[in-house]
């Protein structure tokens, strides 16, 4: 057999007459937390991570382990944002994922709060708002 039917045989085995973007490339990262992981695990400390799958992903599915609060700085338009039950729902197989365009923040504050505190954080949220919307 010569080099160019080898080639092709190859070629259609692997399924590469299909477009190229017939499908995204989703790439899932998880961080566990508690196992001294040396790429992050708390508090959004994995985005150098996530920022460098997201340039080569289509789509780039993650959890508070890795962004938290720096996605709010240095968001990523390809990354679906998911908590550890609808990540855990999602591998299952049980839901599926889209993206949203407009994400929600809820506020809880402790009742037994000092007042001035509790002025600070109304302030932090405040801010937050006028800079996001």
């Amino acid at each position: 057999m010569n080099d160019d039917k080898r080639n092709n045989n190859l070629h259609n085995d692997l399924n590469l007459d299909l477009p190229l973007n017939s499908s995204p490339y989703t790439v899932v990262l998880i961080v566990p937390t508690g196992i001294g992981a040396a790429i992050g695990g708390y508090a959004g400390d994995a985005l150098p991570v996530a920022r460098a799958m997201a340039q080569v992903a289509d789509r780039l599915i993650t959890h508070p382990n890795v962004l938290n609060g720096a996605q709010l700085y240095w968001s990523l338009p390809n990354a679906l944002y998911v908590e550890g039950y609808g990540l855990d729902q999602f591998a299952a197989g049980h839901w599926g994922l889209r993206p949203v365009t407009q994400n929600r923040v809820g506020l809880v504050l402790d009742q037994g709060m000092e007042p001035e505190l509790r002025w600070r954080h109304l302030q932090a949220a405040d801010a937050a708002r006028a800079t996001w919307g």
